[in-house]
């Protein structure tokens, strides 16, 4: 019986240690002092900075580009009009209708996605992609000045 009692003991004291250690904080390794520093987030876009005429070609004399104006619409090549939002922070996405010179509007719509490459001055960089799944592209776009 002795034994019997002992091992009841024992097996009393392991249990107590197990749930004892349940809850505990798992131990955490030191931090790495020559890990790099946590990349920084990208810069937000600021729609000022957006609101204009680009051009794709660079020519500024195309219909190659697109116009964002201030109050979020937007017109695109010479086949688009829409609106235009900043989606995450250096997103730019378009919903256009799509439009038919000389006869309107055609009943499709286009979504347009520029990941744009912070920061905007009068380039606007990125990648371009449309939503039927063609590979995005790069862009490198011109600001186009202003006429009065």
């Amino acid at each position: 019986m002795t034994t019997i009692s002992n091992l009841l003991r024992i097996a009393v004291a392991v249990s107590f240690l197990a749930l004892a250690a349940c809850g505990q904080p798992a131990s955490t390794p030191a931090a790495d002092t020559n890990a790099p520093p946590p990349a920084a987030a990208a810069p937000a876009l600021a729609s000022e900075a957006l609101v204009g005429t680009w051009s794709f070609d660079r020519t500024c004399a195309s219909g190659d580009g697109m116009t964002l104006n201030a109050d979020g619409t937007a017109n695109y090549d010479e086949w688009g009009e829409g609106h235009w939002v900043i989606d995450i922070p250096s997103r730019v996405i378009l919903t256009l209708a799509k439009i038919e010179p000389g006869v309107g509007a055609t009943g499709q719509h286009v979504m347009v996605t520029i990941d744009v490459t912070p920061p905007v001055t009068d380039e606007l960089n990125g990648a371009r992609s449309f939503d039927d799944g063609t590979p995005a592209n790069a862009i490198n776009a011109r600001r186009c000045p202003e006429h009065p």
